[in-house]
């Protein structure tokens, strides 16, 4: 069971579907019950059936041993400190890049006590396995399941094994390849990377990504 906290933002719908299309149990989280389950039902009619559900996020949270957590990069404070208990022991897979836009321009606000959303979470919930990964997909490639997806995923965690379970999720979505990106230190680079490609975005009115090249 995987539960994605944040499932009504087009990143967290966007992996609820993939993640329902290849087959696994999902649980749309939101602050509001019932918006979670509007979304759920979307999902569910997306992939033909798929198993989902919506809940409230804390109630998502508690039913599920691996969490997205996909929420805006503002509110991820408050929502560990409520949260935190019930994360403790859980996959956390940290997808939350805090971007804001300046003139247009999409940049970094670094969080309070962390260079990374990732470093905040394990600061925060020290028993968890985090992993940040899906920091560069788009949000509007996840959500159209009739496009093909493409590109590289780069996993970064201190718990190697956390490392290999989240790649094998990974090679679930067809297209992508998981990229082992070592310690979690490392996310705070791929939030720097998504700033860039929103901005080339929105500069070339293109759906971007990356890959890495060199890697056997």
């Amino acid at each position: 069971m995987i539960a994605v906290v944040g499932g009504t933002g087009p990143l967290g719908s966007g992996l609820a579907r993939r993640f329902a299309a290849a087959g696994e149990s999902v649980i749309v989280g939101s602050r509001d019950a019932t918006r979670a389950a509007a979304a759920a039902a979307t999902v569910c009619s997306a992939v033909h059936g798929g198993g989902c559900e919506g809940a409230e996020n804390q109630a998502a949270v508690a039913r599920a041993d691996r969490v997205v957590l996909a929420l805006p990069g503002a509110v991820l404070p408050e929502f560990l400190d409520r949260a935190a208990p019930s994360l403790a022991g859980k996959l956390l897979i940290d997808v939350v890049v805090p971007l804001v836009f300046e003139r247009g321009f999409a940049t970094i606000v670094p969080l309070p006590g962390a260079a990374s959303a990732g470093e905040l979470i394990q600061r925060r919930v020290p028993t968890a396995r985090v992993v940040s990964a899906f920091k560069n997909t788009p949000a509007d490639a996840l959500l159209d399941l009739g496009a093909p997806l493409q590109g590289d995923v780069i996993v970064c965690s201190d718990d190697a094994g956390a490392r290999a379970e989240v790649s094998a999720l990974v090679a679930r979505l067809r297209g992508l390849r998981a990229v082992d990106g070592g310690r979690l230190a490392n996310a705070r680079w791929l939030e720097a990377i998504t700033a860039l490609l929103v901005n080339l975005n929105r500069q070339h009115r293109a759906r971007t990504s990356i890959a890495i090249l060199g890697l056997g």
